[in-house]
């Protein structure tokens, strides 16, 4: 976490294993964002997805390219 915030590399949309951050910060973000589209006169979808065990099946050669693409310290 130290290495992803002292680089910014931390997406202001990332609330899991985020300090300081919860599901309702995410759901209120979804919903300033809906009342803004509305009030702009825009249509607005919500799909969300619970999917099971997608970390265990996450592509590790990929997440370790990417990690290595941020120049993330190898001891962690």
């Amino acid at each position: 976490m130290h290495h992803m915030y002292a680089n910014n590399l931390m997406s202001k949309n990332q609330y899991g294993f985020t300090p300081q951050t919860a599901t309702v910060d995410a759901v209120m973000d979804l919903k300033d964002f809906v009342q803004e589209s509305i009030h702009e006169g825009q249509y607005v979808a919500v799909i969300s997805l619970d999917v099971r065990g997608a970390f265990d099946a996450a592509w590790w050669p990929g997440i370790l390219a990417s990690l290595r693409n941020l120049r993330c310290p190898r001891n962690l």
